[in-house]
């Protein structure tokens, strides 16, 4: 038996909640197609936001990255690892005021599970049996699994994979998160006001409105009006013109968050790996750092993050040669190339990197012209675009998952590699101390096969005012989600 008791944040403190934190007024992207719903499909940032100030997992990541108990404290596999106990949090109350047992994990878990529901976290569990997941006893769930699978604790960390009341999702779903819903219009506004009888640390903050802005030029004007209190999508060049000015201050959460440039693998000419090799030898990374992220960024090499306790992969940096694509198309049969990039534009730099990219395909005479649809337009058709600009915010092993392996939700290039699936199969039973030697050869087949452009890490920069103290960086890029100790005065 492997006890995997000895996360962090198994015992926070008791605390009383402060009256005096205020309420803070965060200006979000609109998404006129978001509901309450945490287990939706295709989420976007704004509703992603309010998700995970109002339901809790049963592990989540703190701001550097670690893995901490939330409404589990201990997982304990067989010796397959193909059944796990989960014992939970004593003393967690719903929203409601209602008891949190292990029949809402079991209700939570089932109806992730089930595919008619198409959650966005199902291919998360996939692994999950739904009909061997059991409540041994009030605080006790054993979780059956149809393959072993190691790395279980970390996948219940994803913002995707809440608990909810047994029998309150989808249509008004009641979590143990910190805040609890107040009024929810969507595509203009939510109010979140504190849960005093939450279980943790409570915090400061007495309300949080999420207010939505059809532009992130409309949240910098928000800020510096007095509108709100933070611009959650701000650009470097928006970050930038704003700080000092009015008070603001910006907030710079370095970590791994990507932008990438995906292509349909389905749709030719992208299915030919010889054209998505001259693509990627076509981008100037150190122009997309400098002008599409403004500086806030570090150069990729078109594999993900998210594993910086395996040290480099050894793999050479992948530089512009425009030379090289040229004649990579031309093999192809693709000399006089043309395509649209499709971004909705909800995140800071996905415009730009379109931008960028596009002055640099020129030089080989690949034209680029770039599409922004609405946000439910491209949502609605996420998977069918032949390119076009996602994000990544998820550690390295979720995101194998949910992204990079066949038939996932995540997974809009298509892309299907035999090898890679492969070696995810070896990752997923292997003893720790193994997982880095795994990732690394995973991260070679992304370089040197795989569907993106990843030209950079991301910073993610969160203007505010001067009156908004506690906030703290996320290596993730969701600063806004660890509000303990913040406040709002003035």
């Amino acid at each position: 038996m492997f006890a995997t008791a000895a996360l962090s944040g198994c015992a926070p403190p008791p605390q009383a909640a402060s009256s005096a934190g205020g309420t803070l007024r965060v200006a979000a992207a609109t998404d006129s197609g978001e509901t309450l719903n945490p287990y939706a499909s295709n989420q976007s940032p704004t509703q992603e936001l309010r998700s995970a100030l109002l339901y809790e997992g049963l592990t989540h990541l703190d701001p550097t990255g670690k893995v901490e108990w939330r409404l589990a404290t201990e997982m304990t596999p067989n010796a397959l690892r193909d059944e796990w106990t989960i014992k939970l949090r004593p003393g967690v109350k719903f929203t409601d005021g209602s008891e949190f047992t292990s029949a809402d994990v079991v209700a939570s878990i089932k109806y992730l599970r089930d595919p008619a529901h198409a959650a966005q976290g199902l291919a998360f569990i996939e692994r999950v049996d739904p009909d061997a997941v059991t409540a041994v006893d009030k605080s006790t769930v054993r979780v059956g699994l149809n393959k072993p699978f190691a790395p279980f604790r970390e996948i219940w960390a994803n913002v995707l994979l809440p608990m909810t009341k047994a029998g309150s999702a989808p249509v008004k779903p009641i979590g143990t998160g910190p805040f609890a819903v107040k009024s929810f219009t969507a595509g203009r506004q939510s109010t979140l006001e504190r849960f005093d009888g939450h279980w943790g640390e409570k915090p400061k903050l007495d309300t949080v409105d999420i207010i939505e802005f059809p532009s992130q030029q409309a949240q910098a004007n928000a800020l510096l009006s007095g509108q709100v209190d933070v611009a959650s999508g701000a650009t470097p060049t928006i970050a930038k013109s704003l700080a000092g000015k009015n008070g603001i201050q910006v907030l710079d959460s370095k970590g791994d968050f990507t932008l990438r440039i995906g292509f349909n693998t389905t749709v030719a000419p992208f299915d030919d790996v010889r054209v998505r090799q001259a693509l990627r030898l076509l981008i100037d990374r150190d122009q997309v750092v400098a002008n599409a992220l403004g500086g806030y960024g570090r150069v990729a090499n078109d594999h993900e993050g998210g594993t910086p306790h395996c040290g480099d992969p050894g793999i050479a940096q992948r530089k512009q040669d425009i030379a090289q694509a040229t004649r990579l198309l031309a093999e192809a049969g693709h000399p006089d190339l043309s395509f649209a990039i499709t971004t909705d534009g909800l995140l800071p730099g996905m415009q730009e990197l379109a931008q960028v990219f596009a002055e640099n395909a020129a030089k080989a005479g690949v034209k680029v012209t770039v599409n922004v649809p609405t946000v439910p337009e491209f949502l609605s058709k996420w998977t069918q675009w032949p390119v076009f600009i996602d994000f990544n915010p998820i550690p390295y092993l979720p995101t194998v998952i949910g992204s990079l392996l066949p038939g996932r939700v995540g997974n809009a290039t298509h892309w299907n590699n035999a090898d890679f699936v492969r070696l995810s199969d070896e990752l997923f039973v292997a003893p720790e101390q193994e997982q880095c030697s795994i990732m690394n050869r995973m991260h070679r087949i992304e370089h040197d096969q795989g569907a993106t452009i990843t030209p950079a890490f991301v910073n993610v920069l969160l203007p505010h005012r001067g009156t908004v103290r506690g906030l703290v960086p996320d290596v993730n890029g969701r600063p806004l989600t660890f509000l303990t100790n913040v406040t709002v005065t003035g």
